[in-house]
């Protein structure tokens, strides 16, 4: 059985780095509960990666959305914007 991805979204900063942010709200096989991952960092650079752990799916949505609200809704900071998926989102956290 496979990790099936249930949300995913790409976001860029207007920034001279061409920041970049992706995130993924996957569903671990067998059951075992889902996992939100990102990446972050300058588009062609080496990328940060991050991961939550979450028992269920309204909690692991709670996570994914708040997530993408404070990336998309910044009072101050570097503020992100959806924009296309890059290629195959690199986790090597699993």
């Amino acid at each position: 059985m496979e990790n099936k991805v249930l949300k995913q979204a790409s976001l860029k900063a207007n920034s001279v780095k061409s920041a970049m942010y992706e995130i993924r709200l996957i569903e671990l096989s067998g059951g075992g509960g889902y996992a939100i991952c990102k990446l972050s960092g300058p588009l062609g650079k080496s990328r940060v990666g991050e991961a939550w752990y979450r028992e269920d799916l309204p909690a692991a949505e709670r996570k994914f959305d708040t997530i993408l609200r404070q990336k998309t809704t910044r009072a101050a900071g570097r503020i992100y914007h959806e924009a296309p998926p890059l290629a195959e989102l690199q986790l090597s956290l699993f």
